[in-house]
């Protein structure tokens, strides 16, 4: 197996280095060749700014997404709380309980198809580290740049996980309100 980085890791590290990493990554799945890199936003204390600046920034039309996931152990429900912030919800119930392949594949397609945009995941640190780098992936493999908001110092595993990741470290409220300017005011009637 060829190495991913200059200090000779491979893939296989990804998959030692923290709990449940549901398959191993493809060696140029979390690499953003030809793209910025996707950002981390650390909001090490938990300060409420963070959260309240990413959602006031929330404007579809403009091409800002911020989705305020729902906690689960399974990444169904992620993809769902995406799509249904990027308008492409499902139609009726039963489009609601699709598998989680089967909504990352229409969130792909979704991003896919879609302008380019930015998508602001918040709550982050709730979400295990296939999910992060099934993330990291969509970044890589679609024109959305992802921001995934961690509300707490990162752990090992996740530290680990983002060496073999392009990607930036915002780790200020400044920053973080640089990337997130407020929605324009919708014209009264």
């Amino acid at each position: 197996m060829d190495s991913i980085n200059a200090l000779g890791e491979t893939g296989i590290d990804v998959l030692v280095c923290g709990p449940v990493c549901s398959r191993p990554p493809d060696l140029d799945a979390l690499r953003t060749r030809g793209r910025g890199p996707c950002t981390v936003v650390l909001d090490r204390g938990d300060d409420v700014r963070f959260t309240r600046a990413a959602l006031a920034s929330h404007d579809p039309g403009a091409g800002r997404v911020v989705v305020h996931p729902t906690v689960t152990s399974s990444g169904r429900l992620l993809w769902h709380d995406i799509l249904q912030a990027l308008g492409c919800g499902p139609r009726h119930a039963a489009a609601g309980r699709a598998s989680r392949q089967e909504q990352r594949h229409a969130l792909r397609a979704a991003l896919l198809s879609a302008p380019c945009c930015q998508v602001t995941v918040l709550r982050a640190h709730r979400i295990g580290l296939g999910l992060w780098a099934d993330l990291v992936h969509l970044h890589r493999t679609t024109r959305a740049d992802l921001v995934l908001v961690h509300h707490a110092e990162l752990p090992d595993d996740l530290a680990h996980l983002l060496r073999h990741c392009d990607h930036r470290i915002v780790d200020t409220f400044a920053g973080m309100a640089s990337l997130h300017p407020p929605a324009a005011a919708s014209p009264k009637s």
